[in-house]
């Protein structure tokens, strides 16, 4: 696969611009929404362990160019051996990199829900939990698909443990959507077009990525039915306007031929309120996972926002 960068303007079209003109009143119900999160998840945190120590996988280059480590969020379903490959890339740049097991079991049970869905809930707090065992200070982030929503959810509630954060075609780009449809794209248009665009070297993978989401999804049917159903229905742009007014850094990766969120849709809910940096490349919805080229691009788009840190 060639990898191709392109920045696109962003645009000040009609939807754009309803949104930049949202009113105080409403900026500032949103801002109680999330203060009231945090409450909640405050209380979930300092009463449930989402995660033990020993579950967070983390992987030190040998020499460390860069003191703040990077957590990668994975996509749906995506197994901890896939992940660890993208783990070892970030690591050869320098960088400490680490992730988590999600847990199969809902530990946040119905009616104690929130504003925000509990199952994308749980898993955001499991991020949170594992930055929290791993240390203080802020971190650096890189979400795919999924992940990439936990990711802003993560970050929305608690901002002061992120520093910048890049997301690769995450889940929420292009508004509520219906959950067929949303399992359509992601299942039929996405993955037969990613299994027959394959390179012969990347099949094996593409193997151990299909055994791992039927794995995923047996371990426990009903949660993975909620997490489909809330994903379709959550707004990542509303999340990262909020993270951007915090100065959070935020940057968007998305493949130009992804099938799951349609690049074409995605760009009208794109604008200078909601995101620092947005970059389309060749690719689909699987390549972050599949490829390193995309791994490295993540990684190239950190180093940029982190000299921009450090020049402010």
């Amino acid at each position: 696969m060639v990898l191709k960068e392109k920045s696109f303007p962003f645009q000040e079209n009609e939807n754009n611009n309803i949104e930049i003109e949202r009113s105080e009143e409403n900026q500032e119900q949103e801002v109680d929404i999330y203060r009231k999160a945090r409450e909640e998840a405050d209380v979930f945190l300092k009463n449930i362990e989402f995660i033990k120590k020993e579950e967070i996988i983390e992987v030190i280059p040998e020499e460390i160019k860069e003191e703040t480590p990077v957590f990668v969020s994975p996509g749906w379903g995506v197994s901890l051996e896939l992940q660890k490959q993208s783990l070892k890339t970030i690591s050869l740049e320098g960088r400490i990199a680490l992730t988590a097991c999600f847990e199969r079991e809902e530990k946040i049970k119905e009616g104690e829900e929130g504003d925000i869905p509990i199952a994308e809930l749980q898993k955001a707090l499991t991020i949170v939990s594992a930055l929290e065992k791993m240390g203080e200070g802020r971190f650096d982030a890189i979400g795919h698909s999924e992940g990439g929503l936990n990711l802003a959810i993560a970050a929305s509630l608690y901002p002061e443990k992120f520093r910048n954060l890049v997301f690769i075609s995450p889940a929420g780009m292009i508004g509520k959507d219906s959950y067929m449809d949303l399992i359509k794209r992601f299942a039929i248009d996405e993955g037969i077009k990613e299994f027959k665009n394959m390179e012969k070297s990347n099949i094996d993978s593409f193997y151990k990525y299909f055994k791992g989401i039927l794995k995923y999804v047996f371990k426990n049917p009903l949660l993975a039915h909620k997490e489909i159903k809330e994903i379709s229905q959550m707004d990542i742009f509303k999340m990262t306007k909020y993270l951007k007014d915090r100065g959070v850094g935020v940057g968007f990766v998305c493949g130009a031929d992804d099938k799951v969120f349609p690049i074409e849709e995605v760009i009208k809910n794109v604008n200078k309120q909601n995101l620092d940096h947005f970059i389309s490349t060749t690719g689909d919805h699987g390549a972050f996972i599949f490829d390193d080229k995309h791994i490295l691009l993540a990684t190239d788009l950190l180093k940029n926002m982190d000299k921009k840190d450090e020049q402010n």
